[in-house]
């Protein structure tokens, strides 16, 4: 009980969860009758099994020491319930595989890998909770259940809503460019809020490697009223105030 309060205080999509190793019955597509639920994880070989009455799926996480199951309902007009079958990895992000009973058989319906927490309101979408290093974007994908697909929404910006304050001076610039010209030089101690962040470039590491990071366009307005942006690689050392984790 106390898990099953855990999960519904996170989010309350959730219409049940159970650890691995499970057995429990409920009415997947809405027809009046139980079906008979079975889920098992071997954490040493990282592979699940999960069963409705006579149909079994086999799957496996590519690191994922724990597992559990919840049941949820992305798509509150289509008479069927998901199964949701979570990896938990070393870094606390979550490997998630979808899965749907329809005709006596699971069907899997989707995935999406490292993300920390979703939230489903029974209106086709889903929204992933994705940790940023100093706030949380909340990513919207759009589920089909016809063609059993989960696509991304691209947003051409998240909202970040952080304050910090100023330790080194840097620039912020009038637009998204590097040759951009200069809005505002930021003396030290300044105090800073980021409204937004643009979190679509992709440059590369000095090691040639991709880099859809630190790359990344943040939003500035200053305590005088000036407004500008900057790439996170160049403030992120010349700030205080972000709570940092990841």
């Amino acid at each position: 009980m106390k898990l099953l309060l855990i999960i519904l205080f996170i989010s309350s999509s959730i219409l049940f969860g159970q650890p691995k190793d499970t057995n429990f019955v409920l009415d997947l597509n809405f027809d009046g009758n139980e079906e008979n639920i079975s889920f098992k994880y071997d954490p040493d070989n990282m592979q699940f099994i999960l069963s409705a009455n006579k149909s079994t799926v086999n799957g496996k996480f590519s690191e994922s020491y724990d597992a559990d199951v919840k049941i949820i309902d992305i798509n509150r007009n289509d008479g069927l319930r998901e199964i949701l079958v979570c990896g938990y990895g070393s870094s606390d992000q979550i490997d998630m595989y979808f899965f749907q009973y329809i005709n006596g058989c699971l069907t899997e319906c989707g995935h999406l890998p490292s993300n920390f927490r979703i939230e489903v309101t029974g209106n086709s979408e889903i929204t992933e909770n994705a940790w940023m290093g100093f706030w949380t974007a909340k990513l919207k994908y759009k589920f089909d259940t016809r063609k059993k697909t989960i696509t991304k929404i691209n947003e051409e910006f998240y909202e970040v809503a952080q304050e910090c304050v100023t330790k080194t001076s840097f620039n912020l610039l009038k637009n998204k460019d590097d040759n951009s010209e200069i809005s505002a030089v930021l003396k030290p101690g300044t105090k800073l809020f980021i409204i937004k962040a643009d979190i679509s470039p992709v440059c590369n590491y000095e090691n040639g490697e991709p880099d859809n990071y630190t790359c990344d366009w943040y939003y500035f307005k200053t305590q005088d009223g000036k407004y500008g942006w900057c790439r996170l690689k160049l403030f992120q050392d010349n700030v205080d105030g972000l709570i940092w984790a990841g």
